[in-house]
């Protein structure tokens, strides 16, 4: 076994025990260590880690991040949540909570519907006697399923566009993953439907006072515009960017530079612009450059080349595909894992790369590690002063939703196939 994959095993099992780790100890922290260590053995020079880092990914992530703070900023977060709490059912403000979690997904990252999403789990854990780490594993759920959905839902499905260079990205993704979105994402619902309701009578579990209070305490910015018009922005220019290579045959628009475009509005016209740049989720920037790293070292390794062996000329098949994106995500988490796929893959069809971007999506739903989203809520939890869950237990409330979602996902990818789609 080679340095760097022994390292990467350490980083996993890490952050599986991190509940018994000192308090202070993030999973930023274990990530960030591991690239370090690999730097220092000389696994990968100060140069090529640099150049493993996909910097058009991490601007874009920064912009998105600006988006959503300047977006928690305007009060946002309070108003999604009084709103969900005018409703008498509980039931009817779990599915809409489900819902707009997964709808802000797909339009702003998961991970930045992440950072939008904690504060409303919290308010309304407190407000119906939820255990608050069953409703947090369900936002972790919920904005996995969402985000499959978009073409910038998430940094995986960001990497596969690039790559793919489908001719319309949004038409691509509402033909391969919209049905089996919106099928993974009803069965979301139940099954957390049933947690929440089994575990209401833990009191002991449940948020505290002043947690929830921290979490309600937002000083609404004064303008709202400039987030919006972010937003907007945002929106516009994917969707123009998606129209102009189908219509008019005009190249890609890198990612990292559509998100630094659309964010200007929050830095020049916003009146909370230094708050905004203090809130962004350095952490989480800071654990993905990190993974970029240690993933680039294990590239370099060549351990993962070696473990395929026969496999790597068949990377293009359907199920080799969602087999080895699934596993490898467990282990490395879905954004590097598709980076290293893509690099290894020659070639694909539609279906192929659509089955990269579902699959390794989907696979974030069964370990912490296995999506930058899961940790994003544990640390924004941590973040209010709330204890969020444990590795076991996310993996024991996910695993029929992960199973589930995998098998529709691979199903209808297989069946358009079958049927000529792609």
């Amino acid at each position: 076994m080679s340095v760097s994959l022994g390292i990467s095993a350490l980083i996993f099992l890490g952050i599986a025990v991190r509940q018994w780790l000192p308090p202070m100890v993030r999973i930023w922290h274990i990530m960030l260590a591991g690239a370090i260590v690999l730097l220092l053995l000389g696994e990968i020079t100060p140069v090529a880690a640099f150049h493993a880092v996909d910097w058009q990914l991490i601007f874009y992530l920064f912009a998105v991040f600006s988006i959503a703070s300047s977006l928690y900023d305007t009060g946002l977060s309070q108003e999604i949540a009084d709103m969900l709490l005018k409703r008498a059912n509980a039931g009817l403000a779990l599915l809409w909570f489900v819902v707009a979690s997964a709808i802000c997904a797909a339009v702003l990252t998961n991970d930045a519907a992440a950072v939008i999403g904690v504060p409303i789990a919290i308010i309304l854990s407190k407000a119906f006697q939820w255990r608050l780490a069953v409703v947090l594993v369900a936002l972790c759920a919920a904005v996995t399923v969402g985000s499959m959905i978009s073409p910038v839902g998430n940094p995986q499905n960001i990497l596969v566009v690039n790559a793919a260079n489908f001719p319309n990205m949004l038409a691509t993704f509402m033909i391969w993953a919209l049905v089996p979105g919106v099928i993974c994402l009803v069965a979301v619902f139940f099954r957390f439907h049933r947690l929440v309701q089994k575990n209401a009578t833990d009191d002991s579990m449940m948020v505290s006072d002043g947690v929830e209070t921290q979490a309600e305490a937002v000083e609404v910015s004064r303008r709202q515009w400039p987030a919006l018009v972010s937003v907007a922005l945002l929106v516009g220019i994917i969707v123009g960017d998606s129209l102009g290579r189908t219509y008019f045959d005009l190249g890609e628009l890198p990612f990292g530079w559509v998100g630094l475009v659309s964010c200007l509005p929050i830095y020049l016209a916003g009146d909370e612009r230094l708050r905004v740049l203090k809130e962004v989720d350095w952490a989480t920037l800071v654990f993905f450059v990190a993974m970029f790293v240690v993933t680039g070292a294990l590239y370099a390794s060549g351990s993962l080349q070696y473990l395929l062996g026969s496999l790597q000329g068949e990377l293009d098949d359907l199920t080799i595909t969602a087999v080895v994106s699934f596993w490898a995500s467990q282990l490395f988490s879905n954004v590097p894992v598709v980076e290293l796929y893509l690099k290894l893959l020659d070639g694909g069809s539609t279906g192929t790369f659509m089955m990269l971007s579902t699959i390794s999506t989907v696979a974030g739903n069964l370990f912490i590690i296995s999506a930058a989203s899961n940790v994003i809520v544990v640390q924004q939890a941590e973040k209010f002063g709330a204890v969020s869950f444990t590795f076991w237990q996310f993996c024991w409330w996910m695993l029929p939703i992960t199973v589930f979602c995998v098998v529709v996902s691979y199903v209808w990818i297989v069946g358009l196939m079958a049927l000529g789609v792609g």
